[in-house]
């Protein structure tokens, strides 16, 4: 995922495991805790600690034989930021090239391996992570892993799929030129944090400049073992597991060159939407202002705050308000972003030209009512019951648990963070929300972004005046 597509995704499914973790998801130094944790014990009474023959690295196991397949999820700190300056794409190729042929195997051979295996390998970047998953049947668990361990120390970084990957990434570029999404990414980013490494991305000039020994640079520094970590979920064994990734991980570099960044603090919003023409029907407003980290003690506080806001997929006041009281919009929606050096409060929706005004003066009154009023009992009350009553939906299959087990661990939440996330949400107070939203949803914090050809944005104030004095009302 590139850096523009990744700063306006929500993160509603990792939400499921750790509130926007990252994407996935971006977080302090993994060795400052997790490791420590062999002999605990947690109500998921079946994870267990595996740690690798030489003690460098662990993996996270839940032996589940009701099903004879078997899911592992890799994790390496370090992805896009750490690119080269000029470099920009590099690190995307690599992932791309993960399964494009390894030792004798051509990228065709490579496939044809994997078929035969019933096994499913890839590799994906994001800002501070870079991640592989593989699926197969536990039959073939041992064959796999020695296909991977193939795949991550013997890439054959072949000239045509690395061609192809270009030809694709400079297509995808030159579509993303007339893209809402990207145009309004790209704005937020000149403006309230253009000198950070977050704010990079690829370009046709960037990706025509890369090599494919740039690309395997990038490998050579990220997938190291001192970085790794892993989960497997599935028919397996924990002596299994030990030999396997014992033997799969064990050529890899021992260290990571990835250099840790400064944290990000965003510019102060201007005073006017910020506007970039796009000639079409609609307009593409995006806004964002700072909020957490993941560490941050009122993240959970924060995360159902957002629910009540935004976040609901049915339900919010958002939604509630400016799209089926006003109609102003098919879909709007509030997210946390909590990146490894960053945490937003963003959002976004989409609007006719000539009502883009309006929907930016309420939602602007949306943020201050939280911000003064908070919730009711009644709007905490049903989020906690919808985000504790969804959260096991994020456990219903080997992959699904092996990603979120992964993920909870480059957050590091602790092996005891299944059986004790939905005591946290139950225990956030309506004080809570209101502080938080206190702190963090004021208008006047966040930044607009409007794509398209919208029509009187000078009246946004004179419309969230006529809105907050119940002059100007929907329905």
């Amino acid at each position: 995922m590139n850096r523009i597509s990744a700063l306006l995704v929500s993160c509603a499914s990792l939400a499921l495991i750790s509130a926007c973790s990252q994407s996935a998801t971006d977080t302090p130094d993994a060795d400052s805790g997790t490791r420590a944790e062999t002999s605990a014990t947690t109500g998921l009474a079946n994870i267990k600690v595996v740690e690798a023959d030489s003690g460098e690295y662990f993996a996270w196991l839940v032996t589940e034989p009701a099903i004879p397949i078997v899911a592992v999820n890799m994790a390496w700190r370090g992805g896009e930021t750490g690119d080269p300056e000029g470099l920009e794409g590099a690190t995307g190729f690599m992932t791309y090239m993960m399964n494009e042929g390894a030792g004798d195997l051509d990228s065709k051979a490579f496939a044809t391996r994997m078929e035969e295996l019933n096994m499913s390998f890839g590799c994906s970047s994001g800002n501070d992570w870079t991640t592989c998953s593989m699926r197969t049947l536990s039959e073939n668990f041992q064959p796999a892993m020695e296909l991977v361990k193939l795949a991550l120390e013997e890439t054959r970084f072949d000239e045509e799929p690395f061609a192809r990957a270009v030809e694709q990434t400079q297509v995808a570029l030159k579509r993303a030129e007339t893209d809402a999404g990207t145009i309004a990414g790209r704005a937020l980013i000149e403006t309230i944090y253009p000198d950070h490494p977050y704010a990079r991305y690829e370009t046709p000039e960037t990706v025509d400049a890369i090599t494919l020994e740039d690309v395997k640079k990038q490998r050579d520094r990220i997938m190291a073992r001192d970085t790794l970590l892993i989960s497997v979920v599935g028919d397996t064994s924990e002596a299994e597991v030990q030999e396997l990734i014992s033997s799969t991980f064990s050529g890899l570099p021992a260290t990571s060159d990835v250099q840790p960044l400064e944290d990000m603090i965003l510019k102060s919003p201007p005073e006017e939407p910020i506007v970039r023409d796009l000639p079409q029907p609609q307009s593409r407003v995006v806004f964002m202002a700072p909020g957490l980290k993941r560490d941050d003690p009122d993240f959970i506080a924060a995360y159902v705050a957002n629910y009540i806001l935004g976040g609901g997929g049915f339900s919010a006041r958002l939604l509630d308000e400016i799209r089926e009281k006003c109609g102003l919009t098919y879909g709007i929606y509030s997210s946390l972003g909590a990146r490894q050096y960053l945490g937003t409060w963003s959002g976004a929706a989409q609007t006719d030209n000539a009502n883009a005004a309006e929907l930016i003066a309420r939602t602007k009154y949306e943020l201050h009512k939280m911000a003064t009023e908070g919730p009711t009992e009644k709007e905490l009350a049903d989020a906690k019951a919808y985000l504790t009553g969804a959260y096991p939906l994020g456990f219903d299959s080997n992959a699904k648990i092996a990603g979120n087990m992964l993920g909870i661990q480059q957050a590091e939440l602790g092996l005891d963070y299944i059986a004790t996330r939905n005591d946290k949400v139950n225990a956030v107070t309506l004080e809570d929300v209101k502080r938080v939203s206190t702190k963090y949803l004021s208008p006047d914090k966040f930044t607009f972004v409007v794509v398209g050809e919208p029509e009187n944005l000078d009246q946004i104030d004179v419309l969230y005046a006529e809105i907050s004095a119940g002059e100007r009302v929907c329905r």
